[in-house]
């Protein structure tokens, strides 16, 4: 059986005047070839451009067009030019063949032609197209995958420099590409620059109540606010964390600059502290700000970062307005500010900040049935540092977990010791902040704590503000009534301070209400102090929770306290706060 080959031959184009010439050429191809015929230059322009031949074989002299203009043609156009031309001509002088070759001819055959020369010369050529075609193919191919590589080696530049320049969770500058563009701009136009940083109060803390992932998309909320609200008149960077600086140009006369200024600040802020809705979680933000102008407060980039980082802490401190100018005076806090937080890491880790204990008394029998262990912290140098500068401190750095953390445990052990001597008839209450209540892992590392130290849960009273459960009292109930579930008891204390709702007093389980000691002032001796603190007592006895006044430092106010059923008092009419060996020492033993 003849096997035939699936690759069509080569095809030749003869383009000549004269048929015979043509049937001549015809008769000497057959067999090896394609062989296709044109009878004049245009009508092969034609043929060639409806599909190009592999080779042409050209005839010089024709009437209408001659060959050169033919070839001339083809050579012009891309898709011909490497098409392979051999004129066949009666023309046998050098200058023509020298014109020929000029203009892009392969090579010459001359009439009348020898058959074998013609074979020859077409086989040649054709062999060198194809070597020609596979070296441009092999080149094309080269050239095209040099020009991805070229392509990704670019991708990758701009993306190491997107890196390096751009914060990778929010798109903003990060803080290096922030710092050169405050440089530049004081280099184009100094007299007209200002620098902000917004910080987000307390972020720390809804960071740790809804987790680092939803922690991350609240940031990248917040920096699609602010870039959506900076338009083309601000340059926003992320300064780190929860940190944005801002880098503020103005085009104006220096009488119009912090009118200016308060604009685009009281927008950016606008566009920040709405609400943000977080998987069904509303989260209301408070920003602080802080603004510094070059040149007054500072001749650098990184000092002008400075200086306004300096007005946000002090905006921070006031309760006034939500940003600050930068005032020299503002370095010398920020300064103490840093200096204290450092303090206050070490304090934690090497525990220096302690529990004492303020008694607690049944006011009927008179007989001792607690305390309540409040946090001291005494510098190195001496100085006492009061709760209320530390823990909202400790909150604003994120500190706050490992001070409660610190304290339950000191608490717990405290707690089993004296059970240990004195038997168990000894509650401590440990004070815990909203932030560390409302974290999500709390209960657990409470039921940790007390296997840790194997103290009694049943011991331990947890005491938490009202701030703590007004966000969500749902999830407080819940927990307190896990907390309830192991033994632990739970207070709400400074009741009537904050945001008192009797709804939600009804909801939650707990089992003590405390008196806030900015209620006993005028007990026993003003009827409106009266009323005020007998009707917290009633509510608290209509619920079946133990009662206990804080703050009593007079007899009146005692009294008063037993003839509305107070259960428990504590204040300095009977001690106040101390040392756990002077607790032991003064009230245990005796």
């Amino acid at each position: 059986m003849t096997m035939t080959s699936s690759v069509d031959p080569p095809t030749v184009l003869v383009v000549d005047d004269t048929p015979s010439n043509i049937d001549m050429l015809r008769s000497v191809l057959a067999g090896s070839y394609r062989v296709k015929a044109a009878t004049s230059g245009r009508r092969a322009l034609e043929i060639i451009d409806e599909a190009p031949p592999d080779l042409i074989l050209l005839d010089v002299v024709m009437p209408d067009m001659d060959g050169y203009a033919v070839c001339r043609r083809l050579k012009s156009d891309m898709k011909t030019a490497r098409i392979p031309i051999i004129f066949v001509t009666a023309r046998n002088e050098a200058r023509d063949e020298e014109l020929g070759f000029s203009i892009g001819g392969a090579d010459y055959v001359t009439k009348p032609f020898e058959p074998t020369v013609v074979r020859a010369r077409v086989a040649t050529h054709l062999a060198l197209y194809d070597q020609t075609r596979l070296l441009q193919q092999l080149v094309d191919e080269r050239t095209s995958q040099l020009r991805h590589e070229m392509d990704q080696r670019e991708d990758a530049i701009a993306r190491i420099r997107y890196l390096h320049e751009y914060d990778n969770l929010t798109g903003l500058a990060n803080r290096s590409l922030l710092l050169q563009r405050i440089s530049m701009a004081l280099e184009t136009h100094p007299e007209q620059v200002a620098v902000a940083v917004f910080d987000v109060d307390r972020f720390s803390a809804i960071n740790d109540a809804l987790g680092t992932r939803l922690g991350d998309v609240l940031l990248q909320q917040i920096a699609g606010a602010l870039r959506g609200a900076a338009g083309g008149t601000a340059f926003i960077g992320r300064l780190g964390g929860d940190s944005f600086g801002v880098l503020l140009t103005m085009d104006s006369r220096v009488v119009d600059r912090l009118h200016l200024i308060n604009e685009q600040i009281d927008r950016l802020l606008d566009a920040i502290v709405r609400p943000y809705n977080l998987e069904g979680e509303r989260i209301q933000l408070q920003v602080s700000g802080g603004v510094a102008i070059h040149p007054k407060d500072g001749d650098t980039a990184e000092l002008l970062i400075k200086s306004a980082d300096a007005a946000m802490h002090a905006a921070k401190e006031s309760t006034l307005t939500a940003y600050m100018f930068y005032d020299a005076e503002m370095n010398s806090a920020s300064r103490e500010l840093l200096t204290l937080e450092s303090e206050l890491r070490d304090a934690i880790r090497d525990g220096s900040i302690v529990p004492w204990y303020q008694p607690k008394f049944d006011l009927k029998s008179r007989t001792l049935v607690g305390a309540e262990g409040l946090a001291r912290w005494i510098r190195h140098d001496g100085r006492d540092v009061g709760p209320s500068v530390f823990v909202p401190l400790s909150e604003k750095t994120g500190l706050y977990k490992a001070l409660n953390q610190r304290l339950v445990h000191d608490i717990c052990v405290q707690a089993r010791e004296w059970a240990n001597v004195y038997g168990d008839r000894l509650k401590l209450a440990v004070n815990v902040s909203a932030a560390e209540f409302q974290y999500p892992g709390f209960v657990a590392d409470m039921l940790s704590i007390v296997r840790d130290t194997g103290v009694d849960p049943r011991m331990i009273e947890i005491e938490i503000t009202e701030h703590a459960v007004i966000a969500d009292p749902v999830a407080a109930a819940d927990k307190i009534r896990l907390l309830g579930g192991h033994g632990f008891t739970t207070a709400l204390d400074d009741f009537g301070v904050g945001y008192s709702s009797l709804s939600y007093i009804r909801q939650l389980p707990i089992h003590t209400l405390k008196i806030d000691h900015s209620f006993m002032g005028g007990v026993g001796e003003d009827e409106r102090a009266d009323a005020v603190a007998a009707t917290i007592l009633t509510l608290s006895n209509r619920l079946g929770l133990t009662s206990v006044g804080e703050g009593v430092e007079h007899e009146h106010q005692m009294k008063f306290l037993a003839a509305n059923g107070c259960t428990l008092v504590q204040g300095f009419l009977f001690a106040g706060a101390m040392p756990s060996a002077d607790f032991e020492q003064r009230v245990l033993r005796r």
